[in-house]
């Protein structure tokens, strides 16, 4: 088949959908499909497996500084720096318009038999139906659980305003039901998709993803440095869902209750005027917590395998890629009972999953594998087993083969 990947952000350091896209068309080349993949920035790294369409996209925002010049001067342009210079964020939109024509364009040569979208849903994936191509989405899970776990752990009026505002309102609801099939990443996004979303059930495949267990891979034994335990702790912290004010909560509470000398290692660029920098100050952990930055794939796998135990703190994950890293690289984990947290983490078994939100739970469920090696060690072979018989982006890419041949069939019926 001749596959149309469609992704707004496309390096695996933006988050999941980088990951995503990288492992899938893949995963795709290798069962001899032509695959094309349209992608915004940050790009991807190098896919030689793929052809490559980069589509410029103004990245308007107080962090990349760009401004509106007469280089990038366009109506599309304008809007999209109004948006962002009032909160909003219209990146969704604005990609998938700039794709439907990069994809009417590549149709002069192109005869693409299905275009899947990841987690874009805007407005342009109706412009490319009208092409005659069928459409698939994958949604991680819908955009609404993080405007509300936002608004949950915002701490003032500003911030639950900003996040009100911040994600589409309607656009992602409305592109949804129009698609030919949708596909997620966990029964408990498929569920959350019916409820925010209201797209039948029987629309929906849930295909899990994946981990590249040639990478994640167990390496050694423990902390870099006996005199501590080391922490680990992956994701956006600017993401409130990611809840890491409640994580550094828990590493203090460790600290100074439960004596334990630990260290938290985060795995994300230091930003100075951050969500978890007014924590890091107010409780005192200015020596106990370090930034990596951005890191290659094969960099984090070693972060993994030199952490003592993974940190999830989320109040809501689709499916959670750290933990399934984490699992492959022979690491035990400890978060929050949230989400698709229990079909991914087999609680007691490859880890602990606690109440949600409850940061003293946390600390004490981190404590209790800390000082029992054998435990950690059993519960991380646990995880590997785990992952490579349910998580592989093989099986991943064969589901996906199999959703395309439905709707590819279906659209050529009469």
């Amino acid at each position: 088949m001749k596959i149309c990947l469609l992704s707004y952000r496309g390096n695996m350091c933006c988050g999941g959908q980088g990951v995503y896209i990288y492992y899938v068309s893949r995963e795709l080349a290798k069962l001899g499909h032509d695959v094309h993949v349209i992608v915004g920035p940050p790009y991807p790294f190098e896919m030689e497996w793929a052809t490559i369409h980069k589509i410029k996209t103004p990245q308007f925002s107080e962090f990349t500084g760009e401004r509106l010049t007469a280089e990038n001067l366009s109506l599309l342009s304008a809007y999209e720096y109004t948006l962002a210079n009032i909160g909003v964020f219209p990146e969704m939109f604005s990609f998938s318009i700039r794709a439907f024509f990069k994809v009417k364009e590549l149709m002069k040569k192109e005869r693409f038999d299905v275009i899947h979208d990841n987690q874009c849903l805007g407005y342009g994936l109706l412009l490319m139906k009208a092409l005659g191509v069928p459409v698939v989405a994958t949604i991680h899970h819908p955009l609404p659980i993080d405007r509300i776990m936002a608004m949950r752990l915002a701490r003032t009026t500003k911030e639950r305003f900003k996040q009100i505002i911040f994600y589409p309102m309607f656009m992602q609801k409305i592109v949804a039901n129009f698609m030919d099939r949708v596909v997620t990443v966990s029964q408990t996004s498929a569920r959350s998709i019916t409820k925010h979303f209201k797209v039948p059930r029987e629309k929906i495949s849930v295909i899990h993803n994946g981990v590249d267990v040639d990478v994640f891979r167990p390496m050694d034994e423990g902390s870099i440095d006996g005199d501590y335990y080391r922490l680990l702790f992956v994701g956006n912290t600017d993401n409130r869902v990611k809840g890491i004010g409640l994580l550094l909560r828990a590493v203090k509470y460790m600290k100074e209750e439960l004596g334990l000398n630990v260290k938290l290692t985060i795995v994300d660029r230091w930003k100075e005027e951050g969500i978890a920098q007014p924590f890091i100050k107010e409780y005192c952990l200015q020596d106990d917590v370090s930034f990596t930055g951005f890191l290659t794939i094969e960099e984090l796998a070693r972060q993994y395998a030199s952490a003592d135990l993974v940190m999830l703190s989320s109040m809501f994950e689709g499916f959670c890629f750290v933990a399934a890293e984490a699992m492959a690289c022979g690491k035990p984990l400890v978060g929050f009972r949230v989400g698709a947290l229990p079909e991914v983490v087999e609680n007691g078994v490859t880890g602990i999953l606690v109440e949600p939100g409850n940061w003293k739970e946390l600390a004490h469920a981190a404590a209790r594998l800390l000082e029992d090696k054998e435990l950690r060690r059993q519960m991380g072979m646990n995880g590997r087993k785990r992952v490579e018989s349910l998580f592989t982006w093989e099986k991943v890419a064969r589901e996906l083969e199999k959703v395309y041949m439905e709707v590819a069939d279906a659209n050529h019926k009469p």
